[in-house]
C-alpha cells in the first residue's frame, strides 16, 4: 500500500463517527503490552489523528480548473453527511462508503465551482465579516484554550478557518442571485398548492383545516425549497459543462 492509500485508511477510520469505536479498539494495547491510561490512549488516538489529518492536505482528492480539492477536505464532508446514510443498528459496507464518498465529493466539486464563479464576478468578502465571524466563534468557545482546542479538533489553523469562513461567504453570495434570486412563487401558484392539499391541513382538533392565508406562509416556504433544490441541481449542470474536473483515485501499488 503506497503512502497516500495509507493514509486515507487511517483518516477514515478516525474520521467516519460510526467507525470511531473500531478504531479506538484497535489502537488498544493487546495483552503483552503496558495498558494506558484512559487518557493517554485518547492523547494516542488524537495524535494519530493529527498527523493523518496534516499529511492528509497534501493529497489531492480531485481538481477543479486545476484546484486542488484536498483528501482532507473530502474526508471531512464525509463525516458532516456520513450520519444520513447510517441508520441505527446498520453496518457500514464498500457500497456504503463509496456512497458517502462520492457525494461528499459531488458536493466539493459544486462548491468550489460555485466560489471560482463567485470570484470571476468579483464577488468579496470583506476582512471585517471574517473577524466578526471568529469573534463569535471565540465568544462561543468562552477561552482562548478552547477556542485553539476547537481548531486542532477541526483540524483548521486559524488561516485555514479564516478561508473556510470566506468560501462559505462567497458561496453564499452567488447562490443567492443563481437560485434565491430566481424563484418566484405567485398566489396562483399558491391557491393551486393549497387546493390540492388542504384536506390534509389542519389548525388543530378544534378549529379544523386552515384557511388559504393561514397555510399561504407554510406552503410559499415548501414551494420555495422545493424550487430551490430544482434549481440548484440545474445551476450546477451549467457550472460543469465548461470546468475540467478530475477525479484523483488513490489505489495501492501492486506488491506493496
Amino acid at each position: 500500500m503506497n503512502k497516500g492509500t495509507r493514509i486515507v485508511s487511517i483518516m477514515v477510520a478516525l474520521l467516519l463517527p460510526f467507525a470511531l469505536v473500531s478504531c479506538k479498539k484497535a489502537d488498544t494495547p493487546g495483552s503483552g503490552q503496558k495498558q494506558m491510561s484512559p487518557e493517554k490512549a485518547q492523547e494516542h488516538v488524537q495524535e494519530q489523528l493529527n498527523r493523518s489529518m496534516e499529511a492528509s492536505k497534501k493529497i489531492a482528492a480531485a481538481k477543479v480548473n486545476g484546484e486542488a480539492i484536498s483528501m482532507f477536505s473530502l474526508l471531512r464532508e464525509m463525516n458532516m453527511i456520513g450520519s444520513q446514510y447510517l441508520k441505527t443498528g446498520q453496518e457500514r459496507t464498500p457500497e456504503l462508503d463509496a456512497k458517502v464518498r462520492s457525494d461528499a465529493l459531488n458536493i466539493l466539486i459544486f462548491q468550489e465551482l460555485a466560489v471560482q464563479e463567485a470570484k470571476k464576478r468579483g464577488m468579496k468578502v470583506t476582512p471585517e465579516l471574517i473577524d466578526n465571524t471568529i469573534k463569535k466563534i471565540k465568544a462561543e468557545a468562552k477561552t482562548e484554550d478552547a477556542y485553539q482546542k476547537h481548531l486542532a479538533n477541526q483540524g483548521l489553523t486559524e488561516k485555514e478557518l479564516r478561508k473556510s469562513i470566506e468560501e462559505g461567504n462567497l458561496f453564499e453570495l452567488i447562490a443567492a442571485q443563481e437560485i434565491d434570486a430566481k424563484i418566484k412563487v405567485s398566489d396562483q401558484e399558491l391557491k393551486k398548492r393549497y387546493a390540492r392539499e388542504k384536506a390534509g391541513m389542519k389548525k388543530d382538533a378544534a378549529h379544523g383545516k386552515m384557511t388559504f392565508e393561514q397555510a399561504k406562509p407554510m406552503l410559499e416556504q415548501k414551494i420555495r425549497d422545493e424550487a430551490a433544490e430544482k434549481r440548484m441541481r440545474e445551476w450546477e449542470k451549467e457550472l460543469k459543462k465548461t470546468a475540467q474536473i478530475e477525479i484523483i483515485e488513490q489505489k495501492p501499488k501492486t506488491g506493496q
